[in-house]
């Protein structure tokens, strides 16, 4: 059998640890980048996200951050149901913040990446019950994450 040339390496999805060295990632979004080189390992280690990175080889092309969350309704009347779902609030999990390198930017990293942080929320709810996946997007995103099939809500 022939092994896949080099140039075929497929991109995984890991848990951001000490040993990736984030420092040099550069995305369009300043703010995502300090996040990732300043403040993602800290809000691990106080329990308040998960970050995830894309690796390409020994290159990475972006990141992801999850965490729970819930959707509260307000306008809800006794008799009212969403999708079947009686109560007021809605269990979910958040992609909080998604990056991708900026010579990467354009080339599928992006929904590689939604679409791992969807794998990951349809694992947690086999665990402990999710209803939804909701993304804190920057405006200038929101089109990104609509064709993906996510949609605005008031």
């Amino acid at each position: 059998m022939e092994s896949e040339p080099f140039s075929a390496v497929k991109p995984s999805i890991v848990p951001l640890t000490k040993r990736y060295d984030v420092i040099s990632f550069t995305s369009t979004n300043a703010e995502l980048n300090d996040f990732l080189i300043n403040d993602a390992l800290d809000d691990q280690d106080e329990m308040i996200c998960r970050t995830y990175l894309c690796c390409l080889g020994k290159s990475i092309t972006g990141f992801f951050t999850i965490v729970a969350d819930t959707i509260e309704v307000q306008a809800i009347n006794e008799n009212d149901s969403i999708d079947g779902y009686p109560y007021r609030k809605y269990p979910s999990i958040k992609i909080a913040r998604l990056a991708v390198e900026e010579t990467c930017e354009r080339k599928g990293f992006g929904r590689f990446l939604v679409l791992a942080a969807i794998g990951l929320a349809l694992s947690v709810s086999e665990i402990i019950g999710c209803r939804y996946l909701t993304v804190d997007s920057k405006p200038e995103s929101m089109s990104f994450y609509e064709r993906l099939g996510f949609r605005v809500v008031g």
